[in-house]
């Protein structure tokens, strides 16, 4: 009983201002607590403790310590107990008897006063001046002073019929309640003030609001609320209807009335509305809100008191907030081990733990708690596989287990993810580089692929050779190239870099000849040179290079700074193009001279090379020029022959012959235009030439020997290795059909009929062989280089003689 009715007191102690939402979600938990003795009276002291007393005369006070009501001093009246009333000090009260009246001095615990009266007193009262006003329900049905020595002869105005309520407002005035249905207001001489008198049925409870109003209870549950400057008034009814019994004053602008038969009614005392209403079975002689917003209700029967509780359910679970472990929770509400963590496993937070307070959470199910500091912590939370970590790396000892470690005494390394014996953490023992990837390198970095076992590893993104990588992944000779040029250091290696610390992109040089016993020779030579300066990229390192800057070529023999490749004559310094040579050897009469004297085919080079065409050599044009003129002269000859016998004939087989003669220009035409174009000439050529060979090879060429156009020697030429010409003339075509043998020459394409002229009878006329322009070579210069053979070899049916000297012409047209 005591536990619970401190719980009670304690709240009424305690200032509580519940929020509204905390009043709507109110449910009533029930009876909390019984009490076998009528409350007739609770209040508090001015040392914050509860005054209680019961019907029987039992006076208590009380205080809360230790989560219980504890009883400070208890005093038996014994006696009946009507009613009681504590002074304005808090350390006096005044309790009504039906013999009289009491006075208590509650800090001395002994009665310090008895009043006797030959009528039953019901209601007591404290004014201003400190004396006491004793009240009768029946019988004189008024209020009388007494003073320090006896009655004052002051009393108030009796009703007519029972005195129902006494009340103190200010100016030290009385108010009785009757049940003639008026409250009446007196000073304290007795006289009447004021009368109220706007109720239907009588006032069962008057109280001073202490905010200037009185408040008036009635039997039918009327409530009326009056001014005192100006006795204006408000009314409501309390949805039960029943009869008033008590009225409470809260913090928080709200007036609690309770009535007779189990109703509590919540007022707001700003609207004067009622918001809501509760259930409490018996007499409801007082209510008060908890510190949280918790409401009780007290209520008394014939010879008892209960205790109800309407507790605040926040989170709507149906257990109310102060038996609620985790109000704000409706997934929990019990924590039996006090760790803050619900027993319902299927709500939030839960415990999986709930007997022991240490522990509560198990993310991974392997029955091992997940807080560190607990009991049989879990090392791996997420991890039910492992529990334990012995050298305390963070993986755990089980090694068939989810990230078991392999290195389980070692605490810098635990896993080992290619199986290569390294590690992965890289800080560890022998730290694996490439955790990855099974390696076993040893040098640069640890445990990384060595494709060349030659203990450096592979580069990858993130370990480049500027890191130390091996830059040759499959040459175990080399590994290092310190100048980044591609040529490794180590001088005893593949490919060895001739200047390791210097850039350069040389792979050979051309320089003179070393004897065997170390001299020089006048005799130059190719020989392996990597990793020099070369600063024309053509591959011979500067030093060896007679031409460092022209990437054409790295031999200039007469020093004229004019390469092999497109020098004329390398061999005078004085001649680099044809214009020079033939300038410079007058006597010199070869096509390639030719063609520089002829003012005519110099204007056709200028045209077409302006045009963006491909020029033919200076024979091919002139046979072309030759059988242009050919065709004109045939055709003048017909059209002669014909004016000449037109007279000897008749007009149809004038007519006839012309067009036979036109028919045949047109025929020879275009044989003579079928051989320009297979052979470059107007007819075939004999045999034992190397043009008919050239031709017969579907090349277009009938020139020979020499440089055919000054134009040749200036095109970009990848250099000739002089040690390997003969070779590569005698094997270079191992991979390449070339037709061998004489070539068949056909002469079908000569054959034609007889002309008109011998079907006329007249004198045969000149042909266009007779006026080709004849095909002698001029002398013969020095013998030709050949020009580079093509990719794809030798074109069909040539051969190396031919394309020595052709070559170059057939590169021309390719273009």
């Amino acid at each position: 009983m005591r536990k619970w009715l401190a719980i009670a007191l304690v709240l009424i102690l305690m200032p509580a201002i519940p929020s509204s939402n905390a009043e709507t979600n109110l449910i009533d938990v029930g009876i909390v607590e019984n009490i076998d003795s009528k409350f007739v009276h609770a209040s508090f002291t001015s040392s914050s403790t509860i005054l209680t007393l019961t019907n029987e005369g039992n006076l208590s006070e009380h205080f809360w310590g230790s989560g219980q009501l504890i009883t400070q001093w208890s005093l038996e009246l014994n006696t009946t107990v009507n009613s009681a009333t504590m002074d304005g000090s808090g350390n006096l009260v005044a309790i009504a008897t039906p013999e009289g009246a009491f006075v208590v001095n509650i800090i001395q615990k002994t009665i310090t006063r008895t009043l006797n009266s030959t009528n039953s007193v019901d209601y007591v009262l404290w004014d201003a001046e400190g004396d006491l006003w004793l009240a009768h329900y029946g019988g004189e049905r008024r209020a009388k002073e007494h003073g320090t020595s006896g009655l004052t002869g002051m009393a108030t105005e009796p009703h007519n019929t029972a005195l129902t309520s006494l009340a103190l407002i200010s100016e030290n005035r009385i108010v009785t309640g009757g049940r003639d249905n008026l409250v009446k207001v007196s000073d304290q001489n007795g006289t009447v003030l004021h009368t109220l008198s706007d109720f239907s049925s009588y006032p069962t409870k008057i109280i001073n609001d202490g905010n200037g109003n009185i408040i008036v209870g009635c039997v039918n549950g009327d409530l009326f609320r009056y001014s005192f400057s100006d006795w204006t008034k408000e009314e409501l009814t309390i949805d039960s209807g029943q009869s008033i019994l008590s009225i409470t004053m809260t913090d928080d602008n709200k007036i609690l009335v309770g009535t007779q038969n189990g109703k509590l009614h919540v007022i707001d005392e700003t609207n004067y509305t009622e918001s809501r209403s509760f259930s409490s079975p018996g007499r409801v002689i007082i209510a008060n809100y908890g510190a949280d917003g918790e409401l009780y209700v007290i209520s008394t029967f014939s010879s008892s008191s209960k205790i109800r509780l309407f507790d605040i359910d926040t989170d709507g679970d149906s257990v109310t907030d102060s038996l609620d472990d985790f109000p704000e929770d409706s997934t929990q509400s019990t924590d039996s081990d006090g760790d803050g963590y619900g027993d319902n496993i299927n709500g939030n937070s839960p415990d999986y733990f709930p007997d022991d307070g240490s522990q509560w959470s198990d993310a991974d199910g392997d029955g091992y708690g997940d807080n560190p500091e607990g009991n049989d912590s879990d090392a791996f939370i997420d991890n039910a596989e492992q529990w334990l970590d012995t050298d305390g790396d963070g993986y755990g000892d089980n090694l068939n287990g989810l990230n078991g470690d392999r290195f389980p005494t070692d605490p810098t390394q635990w896993v080992d993810s290619d199986f290569d014996g390294f590690g992965d953490q890289i800080d560890g023992t022998n730290g694996d580089h490439c955790p990855n990837q099974n390696g076993f390198s040893t040098e640069d970095r640890i445990g990384c692929k060595d494709s060349d076992n030659d203990g450096y590893s592979d580069p990858t993104d993130d370990w480049t050779i500027e890191d130390g990588a091996d830059f040759k992944i499959y040459d175990k000779s080399q590994w290092r190239d310190s100048d980044g040029d591609g040529y490794g250091d180590n001088l005893s290696g593949n490919d060895p870099d001739s200047c390791p610390l210097d850039w350069g992109n040389s792979t050979n040089a051309y320089v003179p000849e070393v004897t065997g016993q170390g001299s020089l020779t006048f005799q130059y030579v190719v020989i392996e040179k990597f990793g020099c300066l070369d600063s024309d990229g053509d591959g011979f390192y500067d030093a060896g290079d007679d031409l460092p800057n022209d990437a054409r070529d790295y031999i200039d023999e007469d020093g004229d700074l004019y390469g092999v490749s497109v020098d004329f004559n390398d061999s005078n310094k004085l001649v680099q193009t044809s214009q020079d040579h033939c300038t410079y050897y007058p006597e010199d009469n070869s096509e390639i001279c030719q063609g520089v004297r002829d003012s005519d085919y110099q204007n056709y080079l200028s045209k077409t090379e302006s045009n963006g065409e491909s020029a033919d050599s200076y024979y091919t044009w002139r046979q072309k020029v030759a059988a242009s003129e050919a065709e004109n002269d045939d055709a003048d000859s017909y059209i002669n022959t014909a004016m000449e016998i037109l007279p000897y004939l008749g007009g149809g087989f004038a007519v006839m012959i012309v067009v036979l003669l036109i028919l045949a220009t047109v025929s020879k035409a275009r044989k003579r235009s079928k051989l320009v174009k297979q052979y470059g000439m107007p007819f075939v050529p004999g045999e034992g030439v190397a043009e008919k060979e050239a031709l017969e090879g579907k090349a277009g060429l009938s020139a020979k020997g020499g440089v055919e156009s000054d134009k040749y020697w200036e095109d970009e030429i990848e250099p000739m290795d002089l040690e390997t010409t003969k070779q590569s003339e005698i094997g270079g075509f191992d991979d390449i059909d070339v037709r061998e043998g004489k070539l068949e020459q056909s002469t079908d394409v000569m054959e034609e009929s007889s002309s008109i002229e011998e079907l006329a009878g007249l004198p045969p006329q000149s042909t266009a062989e007779d006026l080709a322009i004849s095909n002698e070579s001029p002398a013969d210069l020095e013998e030709p280089v050949s020009p580079p053979i093509p990719e794809s070899g030798l074109p069909e049916g040539w051969t190396m003689e031919q394309w020595k000297w052709y070559g170059a012409e057939w590169l021309s047209r390719q273009k």
